[in-house]
C-alpha cells in the first residue's frame, strides 16, 4: 500500500488557494487519520499519539548542529557585506587557544643554569648589596620573571624576596632600576663611599 506524501504546512490552508482541490488526492487531516489508524494497529506498545508526534517531529523539526549555533544571524534593515555571505564567515571556524606563557626553562636545564643552584648559596646572603637585585629589576621597577632569569623555582622565590627586602629597606626604588641616591652610600663610614 503506497503511502501518500503528508504535507508538513498545515496553516492557513483556509485559505482559498491553500485549500486542496477536491479530488486532488487525501487531506493533511485523512493523513494524520490514517497515520492515527495504523500507528495503533501496528504497535501495541506504545500510543498511537507517541508515534504521530515523533513522526511530525521527524517532519517539521529540523534538527540544530554545531554549525547552526555557530552560524551568524543577520538583522533585518542592516547593511551586509558580500564577503559577510561566504561559507568561512556564515561557518566560521572556532578560534585555537591561546599559547601558554612563557614560564621558564625545565627544572633539568635550570638546574644547569642556575648559579645560586649550581654554587649551593642562596640570593638572600646579598640583601645588603644594592647593585645585586637591580640586576633582576626591569627597567619599570618590576621583578623580573622566571622565563627572563633563568633560574630554578626556589632561587626565584629568593630573589622575589631579597627584591622585596631591598624595596622595604630603602635600597633601591619601586619604580625603576636605576640606583636611589644614598643608596650607595655616601662615603659616611665607609671605605671610598662603596660597600
Amino acid at each position: 500500500m503506497a503511502r501518500s506524501p503528508l504535507s508538513v504546512r498545515m496553516l492557513h490552508t483556509s485559505l482559498p488557494h491553500r485549500r486542496p482541490a477536491p479530488g486532488s488526492g487525501p487531506s493533511a487531516r485523512d493523513s494524520i487519520a490514517s497515520a492515527l489508524a495504523s500507528a495503533s494497529s501496528s504497535s501495541s506498545s506504545s500510543s498511537p499519539i507517541d508515534s504521530v508526534r515523533s513522526m511530525f517531529d521527524s517532519l517539521t523539526s529540523r534538527v540544530r548542529s554545531e554549525a547552526d549555533e555557530k552560524r551568524r544571524v543577520f538583522r533585518a534593515n542592516s547593511y551586509t557585506p558580500p564577503h559577510a555571505l561566504t561559507q568561512s564567515s556564515l561557518y566560521p571556524e572556532p578560534r585555537p587557544f591561546a599559547r601558554a606563557p612563557l614560564l621558564g626553562p625545565p627544572r633539568k636545564v635550570a638546574t644547569k643554569i642556575d648559579p645560586f643552584h649550581i654554587a649551593s648559596t642562596s640570593p638572600l646572603e646579598h640583601d645588603l648589596n644594592p647593585l645585586f637585585p637591580l640586576a633582576f629589576v626591569n627597567p619599570m621597577g618590576k621583578i623580573k620573571s622566571r622565563a627572563d632569569t633563568g633560574l630554578t623555582w626556589k632561587s626565584q622565590r629568593k630573589i622575589g624576596k631579597l627584591v622585596r627586602r631591598a624595596r622595604g629597606m630603602g635600597l633601591i626604588s619601586r619604580w625603576t632600576n636605576q640606583p636611589v641616591p644614598g643608596g650607595l652610600g655616601t662615603g659616611m663610614g665607609r671605605i671610598g663611599g662603596r660597600y
